[in-house]
């Protein structure tokens, strides 16, 4: 009989604390996609940098094929063009792919909101090196003037 009290007293206490996720999941949730969007803003910051490192690769390049430098100059400089095309080609197709999990069940979109903060993270690491060693091959040329 004690523990029939016990349970009446103790259940509502305990449906009262289930209850009482839904705004610490939203509060968790949200705070994801936020650092998710931290990473992609600051990666979208510097796609300025690989349009402007890539127009200094063409028009090094465009120069330089005019005074007929060596093929391997050209295409080493190709490269560097190639490979600031596909940091940026990256970053693009990760927004074309993302959309917020609005729709999403709380640990559905929790799931979908680590491995986009994986790829954006990617993304960003992609990015980052691409544009540093440019800026350093970019410095090379630039020193040889």
């Amino acid at each position: 009989m004690m523990m029939k009290h016990l349970i009446l007293i103790v259940m509502p206490f305990l449906l009262l604390m289930g209850c009482n996720t839904g705004p610490a999941e939203a509060t968790q949730q949200e705070e994801l996609e936020a650092n998710v969007m931290v990473i992609h803003d600051d990666a979208m910051a510097k796609m300025g940098d690989i349009y402007k490192l890539r127009r200094n690769f063409r028009s090094l390049r465009d120069t330089l094929a005019a005074q007929q430098a060596d093929t391997a100059t050209l295409q080493a400089l190709q490269q560097q063009i190639d490979e600031l095309n596909q940091a940026d080609e990256v970053m693009m197709v990760w927004m074309r792919n993302y959309s917020a999990p609005d729709t999403l069940q709380h640990e559905q979109a929790m799931n979908y909101l680590q491995q986009e903060l994986q790829k954006i993270e990617r993304v960003q690491t992609i990015m980052d090196s691409t544009i540093e060693a440019a800026r350093q091959t970019h410095q090379q040329y630039e020193q040889q003037k």
